[in-house]
């Protein structure tokens, strides 16, 4: 019997010894994982030059941003200070003062840098917590597949010394073993604001976690030059600021929490969606000139309620914070000249405009307004406003003078009706309802060349058309 436990105690001894081994030479001798990327282009030819992946590790929090070259599917771990064109560093080490750095690969960012792991024994239910706490913020809906639209290439930075030298692309990358979610999105894109992306980079990342990190439209104030505005415009919402009207199209995929295991070679693919809707907007004016003649020039138009914050760990966009977006609309009379202008003797004009969006949201019902009260709203999400420009004639001169009218619609039956979004379950956050989408504004514009009016149709006809401005002799 004493054999019996004399051997046991031995084999238990050897067994905690073996254990105790592998611990210190986990510790010591970090394990990594080879990984790489593919894509799946719905029309490989619109295809970023540039992708970035950001990989989160979930347990034992670490994490980086990957740079995909998306012609080759090569790539490289990259910094913080490379995420943003202006940002990238000069990659010609003859050009500029490229000092210091470090030119084969590995962590070039911040946060915890722990790459040991965890070990593959960790505690199953450990992972899950971990698992469940980085996507405590996450709704439940998934996000809709969509297919790209063309982007404006990216180019190389041109102004040296602007950074450290990134390292060179390979086909694999090494990270931490671990359990990862990764992220896919365009860099260079000259219409996204990278900051809190960096911010993440740069932040501990147990003390900025994932939830917390999205992209931004950039937004520009009415009187910034950077900012492709129309003729003469005054704001009567001014809730927020512009986007501009050429944003180029924000691609995005994810994956499931995913593990990387140390000493081999993990593949995850990618299938980039666009986050952002190709939307029509029709309208029409109808022209009463029995005591004016006149004739429309020029028509804009502004929408607003366009989201412009997009959540990193799904892709959703966030209904609190949108923008506006300026916009020309091309003119269809139904009675044109020669030259498919508007003349003095037709009575009726279409309206079109196209924009490129993440979509429109309405206008929001605080507590205790009616749904009166929110019909009646010309301020925040949901409104639009457009200015027309006219000549009008004068028969006493026989010359004509600009005339310059400007009104505003709260569209809140027209955007229920168009359903250009849907809402997750916990009222926070849109996606789109496909890739194209339509407002049609049932309310038409009556203009006499004196005031802005409206002819009833009902329905949708509850938005109504509101004169805000009229300017005479305004330089057209």
């Amino acid at each position: 019997m004493n054999s019996k436990k004399l051997l046991y105690t031995l084999l238990l001894g050897a067994t905690l010894t073996s254990c105790t081994e592998v611990e210190i030479c986990e510790r010591n001798h970090p394990h990594a994982g080879d990984v790489n990327f593919t894509y799946t282009w719905n029309k490989p030819e619109d295809k970023p030059k540039r992708m970035g992946v950001l990989c989160y590790r979930v347990v034992g929090q670490w994490k980086q941003v990957a740079e995909v070259n998306t012609d080759d599917l090569t790539l490289r771990l990259i910094g913080k200070t490379t995420i943003t064109p202006e940002n990238r560093p000069n990659e010609n080490p003859d050009e500029g003062d490229n000092t210091g750095g470090d030119n084969t690969g590995g962590n070039t960012g911040g946060g915890n840098t722990d790459a040991t792991g965890p070990t593959e024994t960790e505690n199953e239910e450990s992972v899950k917590r971990q698992v469940l706490l980085a996507y405590a913020d996450e709704p439940a809906e998934p996000t809709e597949p969509t297919e790209p639209t063309e982007p404006t290439e990216p180019t190389e930075p041109t102004e040296p010394g602007t950074g450290t030298t990134p390292p060179p692309f390979t086909p694999t990358i090494k990270i931490p073993r671990g359990y990862y979610k990764f992220a896919t999105f365009p860099l260079d894109n000259p219409s996204i604001d990278y900051s809190e992306l960096e911010q993440f980079i740069e932040k501990d990342a147990n003390k900025y976690p994932l939830q917390n990190v999205g992209l931004s439209y950039k937004v520009y104030d009415i009187k910034d030059p950077k900012l492709n505005k129309p003729l003469a415009w005054q704001d009567f919402n001014p809730y927020a600021k512009y986007i501009q009207p050429d944003v180029e199209p924000l691609y995005y995929d994810s994956t499931t929490v995913q593990q990387v295991r140390a000493d081999r070679q993990t593949t995850f693919e990618f299938k980039p969606k666009i986050l952002s809707q190709n939307i029509d907007i029709n309208f029409n004016i109808v022209k009463n000139t029995d005591e004016v003649q006149f004739k429309v020039t020029e028509v804009w138009a502004e929408i607003s309620g366009v989201p412009i914050y997009i959540k990193m760990n799904t892709g959703y966009l966030d209904i609190t914070k949108t923008s506006k977006m300026l916009f020309k609309t091309d003119i269809k009379p139904s009675n044109p000249d020669d030259s498919g202008n508007d003349t003095n003797e037709n009575n009726r004009i279409a309206c079109h405009g196209n924009i490129n969006v993440t979509g429109v949201v309405n206008v929001q019902r605080a507590y205790g307004e009616t749904l009166e009260d929110v019909r009646k709203k010309i301020y925040g999400p949901g409104i639009m406003q457009v200015v027309i420009y006219t000549e009008v004639y004068n028969p006493k001169t026989g010359q004509t003078f600009p005339q310059k009218w400007q009104g505003i619609i709260n569209l809140y039956n027209t955007l229920n009706k168009a359903k250009l979004m849907t809402t997750t379950s916990d009222n926070k956050y849109v996606y789109r309802n496909g890739e194209h989408g339509t407002i049609n504004i049932s309310a038409e514009i009556l203009l006499d060349g004196k005031t802005v009016g409206n002819i009833d149709k009902g329905g949708d006809a509850l938005d109504r058309w509101i004169q805000t401005d009229s300017d005479i002799n305004i330089d057209i």
